[in-house]
């Protein structure tokens, strides 16, 4: 969930991509710690692309490559669960829960080739046609044993564990085997999505760091930029979010204008001075909830260590 690029829109209505993990999206919340004044940005980088930068708020998120530990360990431990009922239980996809890193798309488009070959389409937009894994039909039995995990309600028509909480006098685990996994992948304070105190930074400094008057001037002279090439738009975001590019396929005139997108924020450096500012900011939210953020990464670190115990599924 994300997805790494937090647009407006997205603060609101999607962890998208960016940042979504293994029981999905939690909403984000306000931290208390949050300071009024705007931090000092020190020195700016040259950046074209960020794809091989971190954000400070990272390291309290739960990594693709934690995120994928902890995902297979999941599904062993319900694979292993519903064989003790009887079951042969397949996850449903290799990828299952698979997220990217924060900063991959983030400020996209900045690849000139992917811009003029695909305009908005690229990987910061979809279609809403895109293909979505599916799990093989489940028996209403078989249902009842997986669960729905800890806490999660169970869906509209969805089946229910038997009054007795048993399967052939074997009782189900609370939640289901899907409660089971996340008990012993959270055993010890462990965390197995992204914490709503990290998630807040990730995504409310996006918008905060837009504010900014370093980014704002960044911003005014993109846009400079871009009028020069016959194209009007206040900031990047407002050009992303164009509807009319609300379209099965990029037009001509989308593709032109990300093109010319890419270059502005080339000429003047908006990627490096985007990340720069927005970093400035997470680091200042991060040291004034320092003790917060420290047990949200113990708790994500505790979560690595019980999927590292784990036997891979079918072992």
């Amino acid at each position: 969930m994300a997805s790494e690029r937090p647009t407006g829109l997205a603060v609101l209505a999607v962890l998208a991509t960016l940042g979504c993990t293994v029981t999905g999206c939690t909403s984000a919340t306000p931290t208390a710690e949050r300071a009024a004044a705007a931090p000092e940005v020190g020195t700016v980088p040259k950046l074209d692309t960020t794809h091989a930068q971190k954000l400070p708020i990272e390291k309290y998120l739960i990594s693709p490559q934690e995120n994928a530990r902890i995902e297979s360990a999941r599904s062993a431990l319900m694979t292993s669960c519903m064989k003790r009922f009887g079951f042969t239980f397949k996850p449903m996809t290799p990828d299952y829960g698979q997220k990217r890193n924060q900063t991959s798309h983030r400020y996209d488009p900045t690849d000139p080739a992917l811009a003029a070959a695909r305009g908005y389409h690229g990987p910061q937009r979809g279609t809403g046609n895109e293909a979505r894994p599916s799990r093989e039909p489940m028996s209403s039995d078989m249902e009842a044993v997986l669960g729905h995990g800890l806490n999660a309600p169970t869906p509209s028509g969805g089946a229910t564990p038997p009054a007795d909480g048993k399967y052939h006098g074997r009782k189900i685990p609370k939640g289901g085997c899907m409660g089971e996994a996340e008990a012993k992948l959270t055993a010890g304070g462990g965390i197995i999505q992204d914490a709503p105190a990290a998630v807040d930074i990730n995504f409310k400094d996006y918008v905060r760091s837009m504010a900014d008057p370093k980014l704002k001037a960044a911003f005014a002279r993109w846009s400079s930029c871009m009028k020069g090439k016959g194209f009007s738009y206040p900031t990047p975001e407002a050009a992303v979010k164009d509807p009319a590019w609300n379209s099965p396929k990029p037009s001509k005139r989308e593709l032109a204008t990300a093109a010319a997108d890419v270059d502005c924020k080339h000429r003047n450096n908006v990627v490096g001075t985007w990340f720069a500012v927005e970093a400035a900011y997470e680091t200042q939210d991060i040291r004034a909830g320092i003790e917060k953020m420290t047990r949200i990464r113990h708790a994500i670190d505790t979560a690595v260590r019980n999927a590292a115990a784990v036997a891979p599924a079918g072992s």
